[in-house]
């Protein structure tokens, strides 16, 4: 197996690399106090999908799609599962990195080929975090979809949780789930407001959204 990333996941690589060059972690440690304000709005919006799902919070599987460092993998740690429970997947090796340093127990996977290392249906919830606005090629969004459907049985859910708007990079279209993930049906969602999140986001009365979707 090649560790030459294939073609859609290289074109996600470069697209991130526009926020994050190299493996930095620019959220890490908090320097504004906009990031904290992030960081509170998408727990918040966790705990009331978990609390909509009606789900066992005990028996969850979660795939944490896009994890990079980690951090939005750890939150549900503070909402009382347990990392045996968890499984973070990105492209990029030093994030992963990052994130074992940080918690090992935690399992984290690296796909950088056509191979994707999570059978199917083996995820009861699968969280998507802040990953759509900075991915510009709709057939790698098409794949990252499929490779989520793939992942999570009839009756799972996905939580997602964006910016209601792409970065101008990768389109600026608007986004919400309902075009990426066939198969999957809405149960809640809620609008966000981060204050000072971006240069567009001044006056912005909603500047990020999160649904809940369950696979049918």
């Amino acid at each position: 197996m090649s560790d030459e990333p294939r073609p859609l996941a290289r074109q996600v690589l470069e697209d991130y690399a526009t926020l994050e060059p190299g493996d930095s972690d620019s959220w890490n440690p908090l320097r504004r106090e906009v990031e904290l304000e992030h960081r509170v709005e998408l727990l918040r919006r966790l705990t009331w999908a978990l609390r909509a799902a009606e789900v066992d919070a005990e028996q969850l599987s979660v795939l944490d799609v896009g994890c990079g460092t980690g951090r939005s993998t750890r939150m549900y740690l503070e909402l009382g599962l347990l990392p045996q429970q968890l499984t973070g997947i990105d492209l990029r090796p030093g994030a992963l990195s990052r994130a074992r340093r940080v918690h090992p127990a935690i399992r984290w996977l690296h796909t950088p080929d056509e191979a994707w290392p999570v059978e199917a249906g083996c995820m009861s919830w699968a969280s998507l975090c802040t990953v759509l606005s900075s991915v510009r090629a709709p057939a790698a969004r098409r794949e990252l979809a499929a490779q989520i459907a793939r992942a999570v049985p009839p009756g799972g859910h996905l939580f997602f949780w964006d910016r209601t708007h792409a970065l101008d990079f990768a389109g600026a279209d608007r986004l919400t789930p309902g075009p990426w993930f066939e198969g999957f049906e809405p149960v809640w969602e809620s609008p966000a407001r981060v204050r000072g999140y971006g240069p567009d986001d001044a006056g912005a009365a909603e500047t990020h959204r999160a649904w809940l979707l369950r696979r049918v």
